[in-house]
């Protein structure tokens, strides 16, 4: 063999034809798994690596998409990462994440940097207001879904979730415990998923004449941000407090514990559950559910699709989020 091994070398000492070794690389056609492995030792035990550049070259495909974060820290998103990189795998593509840190010159740069060939399709969890900010940025004829967040005038296919009725849910729970002043710490005020969720706070305590804007504190979906928002509510008589993301509630949960407050003793808390993994004191507070995996999966999917099948029409898909009480 030579220096630089190839797909033919390969395929040698595989003893199957080189067809068979491009679909075990790229995931394009189902392998037997006795083959599959036989090929994976031989391009170990040669130290093969594919010509990534030549492969883009030929076939039109970097097999890589990139996936626009506006919080990697956020475990909501790790979730999503994770599941999509599930789905993407099975197919032979990688997954790129682009970390905007809820900027709107982050997303800009991140896009503009890999638009021009680099990738294949975008996922996008936008911290933008509107999609005409992003026009002239995303390319036309590269794929694109648009998750968990929802841009006014997005004319690309769209996955979200409605999180209004399991909201709604939870304050007239809190509610109907007695609870008549309730605080609630938004996250970044120009995003979606804020506005739904605001509002179906702000329409629930209108309705039972309980509605004090004083008792709204406008935080920033991230971490950091919960301490004075927290200390104001509780001076202020809150009994109850929404905090409207998974990131925020943990962060609360914390800080209770530093000034010896209990969550369901000295204050009730209705908080966000986006993940499976492991969050302090999640267990102490009354949840609103989202359907991260199913989101990530569903996700996947749709980009792939887009992919193999282009010019679809755009498609919105809307999944539901669940109210679960505080045992």
């Amino acid at each position: 063999m030579g220096v630089n091994p190839n797909i033919l070398d390969v395929a040698k000492v595989a003893g199957v034809s080189a067809a068979t070794v491009s679909h075990v690389i790229n995931g394009t056609k189902q392998v037997s798994e006795k083959t599959k492995g036989t090929v994976l030792k031989a391009i170990r035990d040669l130290g093969y690596k594919p010509n990534m550049a030549a492969r883009t070259f030929k076939t039109g495909k970097t097999k890589l998409i990139a996936f626009v974060v506006p919080d990697i820290a956020n475990s909501f998103f790790a979730t999503l990462i994770e599941e999509i990189e599930n789905v993407l795998a099975e197919k032979g593509f990688k997954l790129m994440i682009l970390n905007t840190k809820e900027t709107k010159k982050r997303e800009i740069d991140n896009i503009n940097a890999v638009s021009s060939g680099m990738v294949d399709g975008f996922l996008i969890a936008s911290t933008m207001e509107d999609y005409s900010e992003l026009e002239g940025v995303l390319p036309e004829n590269i794929p694109a879904v648009f998750i968990d967040r929802k841009l006014p005038h997005c004319t690309r296919d769209t996955i979200t979730v409605n999180c209004y009725e399991a909201v709604e849910t939870g304050i007239k729970f809190l509610i109907e415990k007695g609870h008549k002043k309730i605080g609630y710490i938004t996250g970044l005020s120009r995003i979606s998923t804020t506005t739904e969720r605001l509002l179906a706070y702000e329409n629930v305590m209108k309705a039972n004449g309980l509605y004090d804007e004083s008792l709204v504190k406008v935080g920033d979906s991230m971490s950091h941000c919960v301490d004075s928002h927290l200390t104001s509510l509780l001076e202020n008589g809150c009994t109850a407090i929404c905090i409207a993301n998974n990131v925020m509630a943990t962060e609360a949960m914390m800080l209770m514990s530093k000034k010896g407050i209990l969550p369901g003793r000295d204050v009730e808390l209705l908080g966000f559950k986006d993940s499976d993994l492991a969050q302090y004191g999640l267990q102490h507070m009354s949840l609103v559910c989202q359907p991260t995996k199913e989101l990530g999966k569903l996700a996947g999917h749709q980009i792939l699709d887009l992919i193999e099948t282009p010019g679809k029409m755009a498609s919105s898909i809307l999944l539901n989020a669940t109210f679960q009480p505080r045992n």
